[in-house]
């Protein structure tokens, strides 16, 4: 729980989603009336919740709420898991098929689009597609991979909690598990065997972003980021960008990382970039991720810094940047071809044993719009080709 209203907790997207799972998951059949008067959250965002994860094939929608969809058994013969890490498939599929199991951090943000990409892919192909969700949590994440292991899955596609090529315990695992493993939106290092990857070039995204800011007249650019896994990936594309064109560097006070996504992470940035502002120290600004430029950008507006025309700006993620006022011009990572690819690659391997391992790194889309200053507001977005 992160906020309050009137005293009471308000729960993030990510705490909905799990408590419906786990009403879902122990009583079977669940009424969106009966659950917003148990979570306190309206039933317009209850059926929103339950919309996208009917879509993502972790509950099914009924008339008034949702229920179960199928659930690989445990040794006993009994739902394998944990309500909050259980694993779910769709219904099954043609005898002989393959069965492909998948593994996300979460569902509330970026991987829903990812798996949408893999359940598409895993449809078309003939193959059944079998969903966990770790909760960000390193050893559910191995439970749920044991779990998908005894089901008889013929092969794996997994977004690790850690980074395999920072953590050479994430990487020596994953060349243990005896399937055929592809990461999605994660990389290996160069010991990961036959162990393959999809993921998204996300320093050719933060590059493009610079180059785009600076093509418009902009050359004191900073970049505002969480610690993610992504980070340092859009550090590395920032600074190839700035070098390159011959930016100079942003001053030590221009606000580097956010600690958390919290409000007080983002007033504390806020502040620090209205007074770089007025002071001609920065004046544009990559951020990473929605989630934060949008509140950010709300902030400065209400401080009197005027966007684009103090401060250009330019979100990571493309989650939610078009609804901001003014709409945010993003950099959009391929979510939903990361997700197929990974299929795809997953079932030519299990097709083609000796084929050579494939790591694909697929390039991200600009989408200009008003808070660059290349467009009036209100204006259609314009992908840039990269």
């Amino acid at each position: 729980m992160t906020d309050a209203v009137d005293g009471k907790p308000v729960l993030r997207a990510e705490e909905r989603h799990r408590a419906i799972l786990e009403s879902v998951e122990k009583r079977g059949t669940v009424k969106i009336s009966e659950l917003a008067h148990q979570l306190g959250v309206s039933a317009v965002t209850l059926r929103v919740d339950v919309r996208e994860l009917a879509r993502n094939g972790l509950v099914a929608r009924v008339h008034g709420g949702a229920t179960r969809i199928a659930v690989p058994a445990g040794a006993d013969g009994r739902p394998a898991g944990s309500p909050s890490t259980a694993l779910y498939a769709p219904a099954t599929r043609a005898p002989g098929a393959p069965t492909i199991g998948m593994v996300v951090p979460h569902s509330a943000y970026y991987y829903p689009k990812v798996v949408a990409g893999a359940r598409s892919a895993a449809d078309a192909l003939g193959a059944k597609l079998v969903l966990g969700v770790s909760q960000n949590d390193v050893a559910e994440e191995r439970s749920l991979v044991t779990r998908l292991l005894e089901a008889g899955i013929d092969g794996l596609v997994i977004a690790t909690r850690l980074d395999p090529s920072r953590s050479r315990e994430t990487e020596e695992w994953l060349r243990s598990i005896p399937v055929p493993t592809v990461l999605a939106e994660r990389r290996v290092g160069r010991d990961s065997g036959s162990v393959e990857q999809v993921a998204t070039d996300h320093e050719f995204g933060a590059y493009t972003a610079v180059r785009h800011l600076a093509g418009l007249g902009h050359h004191r650019i900073g970049l505002l980021h969480s610690d993610t896994i992504t980070a340092p990936r859009l550090r590395a594309g920032y600074e190839e960008a700035r070098s390159e064109l011959g930016l100079e560097e942003c001053a030590s006070e221009v606000p580097r990382t956010l600690d958390g996504d919290s409000p007080a992470a983002v007033d504390q940035a806020a502040a620090a970039l209205i007074e770089c502002v007025r002071a001609g120290t920065a004046d544009a600004l990559l951020v990473h991720n929605d989630a934060a430029a949008l509140p950010l950008v709300s902030r400065l507006r209400q401080a009197g810094i005027e966007i684009p025309g103090d401060l250009a700006v330019v979100t990571y993620d493309d989650e939610l940047a078009a609804l901001a006022d003014p709409p945010l011009t993003a950099v959009g990572p391929p979510r939903e071809a990361v997700g197929a690819a990974a299929v795809d690659l997953l079932m030519q391997r299990l097709r083609e044993p000796r084929r050579p391992p494939h790591q694909l790194l697929l390039r991200p889309e600009l989408r200009v719009r008003a808070s660059c200053g290349a467009l009036a507001a209100g204006a259609s977005p314009i992908p840039v080709a990269l």
